[in-house]
């Protein structure tokens, strides 16, 4: 019995650019344990995502079929709305469980709907203590490490996972562009050679963006030469990284910019 599973997730009163930019996001978990797809118009979904900013779709909300829940033994309609993650700017309404702030960002939107689908859904393919309470996600650091080497990827992911940072992947320039239209990084390691665009353009590309600009850009690369240092200086790079790097030489760099 396959583990994976793909959830439908409906939305009221998302608004379409955002509902694009879901979309994308949802495309990153198409290779996870639990997927995410948007549920075509006609189908109510198992999951519904609403615009807490907006009274209309908190009504429509409320307005949705019951789900059910088992009374003195008997399956029994409860006049209960679709398991729900609001989206807000600021706070949430009282009593929500399941938040994501605007602006999105990917791997806590794929979080947020995955403690969902553990302690609403039941869906536990790892057997993991689906007991735990639901954690605040918005002071979490967020990493986007870029690296055509999936290897490179997974061991930075697991140093940084250790620091509790979360993390997301690119393994090409073009990939690494659009995540970062997409979400807010506190941090970006970034390998030279890529496919495509390579890391230099993409370092550019961040440093003369207004809102990307104060990111911290790591290079990590084989190309250590005094050649390759200057042109990544010059594309705005804060710090050269030669691999293979050594394990104490990367925490010390983590900690000093979490610090800052």
């Amino acid at each position: 019995m396959s583990s994976k599973k793909t959830f439908a997730v409906a939305m009221i009163g998302i608004p379409e650019h955002e509902r694009s930019i879901l979309k994308n996001i949802f495309k990153l978990s198409l290779y996870r344990t639990q997927t995410y797809i948007i549920a075509a118009a006609d189908e109510p979904g198992q999951i519904v995502l609403v615009n807490a900013d907006d009274p209309r779709a908190l009504a429509e909300w409320q307005a949705l079929g019951s789900k059910p829940a088992a009374v003195s033994g008997e399956q029994q309609s409860l006049p209960l709305p679709l398991p729900a993650v609001m989206i807000a700017k600021d706070n949430p309404p009282a009593e929500t469980l399941y938040h994501i702030r605007r602006p999105f960002v990917a791997s806590r939107v794929l979080k947020v709907l995955d403690q969902l689908t553990n302690n609403e859904l039941g869906f536990n393919p790892q057997g993991e203590d689906l007991t735990q309470p639901i954690t605040p996600l918005d002071e979490e650091p967020l990493a986007l490490v870029v690296d055509d080497s999936r290897t490179v990827r997974k061991q930075i992911q697991l140093e940084l996972k250790a620091f509790g940072i979360q993390v997301d992947t690119a393994d090409s320039g073009e990939d690494a562009l659009e995540l970062l239209d997409l979400n807010r990084y506190d941090l970006v390691f970034l390998d030279i050679m890529l496919p495509g665009i390579d890391g230099y353009q993409v370092c550019k590309y961040i440093k003369k963006n207004r809102l990307n600009r104060a990111t911290p850009v790591i290079i990590i690369s084989g190309k250590s030469s005094t050649f390759d240092r200057v042109r990544a200086a010059l594309a705005g790079c804060d710090t050269f990284l030669a691999k293979p790097v050594k394990k104490d030489a990367f925490q010390k760099i983590v900690q000093r910019y979490l610090k800052k």
